[in-house]
């Protein structure tokens, strides 16, 4: 359980990451170029097994999520919403 944690906090780590490297090109496109990158992003780490099998759950949550909400929703924020709380936690459960 607290290795499939430990993913959580890693798979939400690196998405951040690549988001804000997103940023930083010049394809950035506004909120719309965000999601189209992380519908991509998400959907290249599921097909190339980049993360353990636990977190396909995640990914597929999050692509509803994106597509569902539409393209005009910035969704970094409530990324970075779950990294922080699920790192707090992470922090938490060593500490036990």
């Amino acid at each position: 359980m607290y290795q499939n944690y430990n993913q959580r906090v890693h798979f939400y780590y690196c998405i951040l990451v690549a988001l804000k490297m997103h940023g930083l090109s010049r394809q950035a496109g506004g909120v719309r170029g965000k999601n189209n990158f992380l519908l991509k992003w998400l959907r290249n780490a599921q097909r190339n097994n980049l993360f353990a099998a636990d977190i396909n759950s995640e990914i597929e949550w999050l692509r509803d999520k994106i597509i569902r909400a539409g393209y005009d929703v910035d969704h970094e924020p409530m990324l970075a919403f779950v990294y922080q709380t699920a790192k707090r936690g992470s922090n938490l459960k060593v500490g036990l």
